[in-house]
């Protein structure tokens, strides 16, 4: 069975376009569960504009403002891991409530050298693995959340706004902007001597049963 879905998955690779092959390959990853959330990728068209920085702003750590140094004096004793075996893999710390939902505060190779460049909110038992433990905090469950109100369980018609208004249903998706760093939300591109550079920023993860079962904010500085 596993061959079969294997081979129908190269040869669907071949023949789409850029875009919905990136769609397709992702819920093929998501129909077998073999990938992580940290491995998955899903191609999405940019669009002008950007996330708040209200919707960039977890726990009170900002992406492309906050460290994970910040993290780490916040929270002593917490430990950086790689998300996955690449070789530009993410570099995360994760915290969990009593309740079984945990936060992946990330950087990567754009956050020089460790600014947050995203954030994962998902269920523990999405998140946790052999190569990442999650700290326990005594923190509210309604604390892992953005500040605009981003959070694992909310309604297909909430991330569709968060999304700026693109209708989603059960599956993968996603959701990117790019604006001219000089009114772009990243405190990371600013004061930065490189012309045409770019905020890029966007939202993606899974709706399962008309809920977010979990979600990946983001914010990088691009030329």
């Amino acid at each position: 069975m596993q061959g079969r879905m294997q081979e129908r998955a190269a040869s669907a690779l071949r023949i789409c376009s850029a875009m919905v092959c990136g769609l397709l390959s992702a819920a093929l990853v998501f129909a077998n569960r073999q990938a992580s959330i940290f491995e998955v990728e899903i191609a999405c068209q940019r669009s002008k504009g950007s996330l708040r920085v209200a919707d960039l702003t977890v726990l009170g750590f900002e992406i492309g403002a906050s460290s994970i140094r910040d993290v780490q004096k916040r929270f002593p004793g917490t430990t950086l891991v790689r998300l996955t075996n690449e070789e530009e893999s993410e570099e995360g710390i994760c915290l969990k409530d009593r309740g079984g939902m945990a936060v992946v505060l990330a950087t990567g190779v754009f956050g020089a050298p460790d600014t947050l460049t995203g954030v994962y909110l998902a269920p523990v038992r999405l998140v946790e693995s052999r190569r990442l433990h999650c700290r326990t905090v005594d923190i509210p469950e309604k604390a892992f959340s953005s500040a605009s109100g981003i959070y694992v369980g909310a309604p297909a018609r909430a991330v569709s706004l968060w999304a700026r208004g693109r209708a989603l249903t059960d599956g993968p998706f996603c959701a990117a902007f790019e604006t001219p760093s000089k009114s772009g939300p990243l405190k990371l591109s600013k004061g930065k001597h490189v012309k045409e550079l770019f905020d890029s920023t966007g939202i993606m993860g899974e709706i399962r049963d008309g809920k977010l079962e979990w979600v990946r904010i983001y914010g990088i500085a691009s030329t």
